[in-house]
């Protein structure tokens, strides 16, 4: 059964925008949270999709999953703005990634990823790791040749994966079972190869 869920996806860039359309489009409830929630293209793009905007804090509070999709260095500010997301699905679509002289690199988290540090800092939430691997124009067209393409997920709570599934379906991608939240240790490095391959391809 397909379920109408309440969507805060904090973050109106590339990946916020796609993942906003595509479950606009399936007719869930979207509202972005942003620090302008005014601000002329953010209320354009409302207006186009049916979706809504607020604040941040103001997002997140009824919403059923909440959708990271900002700059990993926005992580702290969010997470002291909206506390523990206590009971909430978190899809985690950040990548923790350091750029220096020699290009784009990720950050080290021995023994562990960006995602599990999250989970550690919201326990009472439901972390789930996905959509940080691709770019928005495979959320815009997620099928090439009549083939879906593979979205990988992974996360702690069946429930909340379950969800998950369903709303990367939701976008038109075969969803992936990648296992517990510890796999976003493999995950998380998958978009470096993705723009690699993006640059050389």
């Amino acid at each position: 059964m397909t379920l109408t869920l309440k969507i805060a996806i904090v973050g109106s860039g590339n990946i916020g925008e796609g993942l906003g359309r595509a479950w606009a489009k399936k007719k869930h409830d979207v509202t972005f949270g942003a620090r302008d929630p005014k601000g002329a293209e953010l209320v354009a793009l409302c207006a186009e999709i049916g979706a809504k905007a607020s604040s941040v804090v103001d997002a997140v509070k009824s919403a059923d999953v909440v959708a990271f999709a900002m700059p990993w260095g926005a992580v702290d500010d969010v997470l002291k703005q909206v506390g523990g997301l206590d009971g909430k699905i978190v899809i985690d679509c950040t990548n923790a990634v350091e750029r220096g002289p020699t290009g784009m690199h990720m950050t080290e988290f021995p023994g562990s990823s960006s995602s599990e540090e999250i989970q550690k800092r919201i326990p009472k939430a439901h972390v789930v790791k996905s959509f940080n691997a691709q770019g928005a124009e495979n959320l815009r067209e997620p099928t090439y040749g009549g083939v879906k393409s593979s979205n990988f997920y992974c996360g702690d709570d069946a429930t909340a994966k379950a969800k998950v599934r369903q709303l990367i379906e939701d976008v038109g991608f075969d969803a992936v079972d990648a296992g517990p939240l510890k796999s976003a240790r493999l995950l998380a490095p998958m978009m470096l190869l993705w723009i690699t391959c993006a640059q050389t391809g």
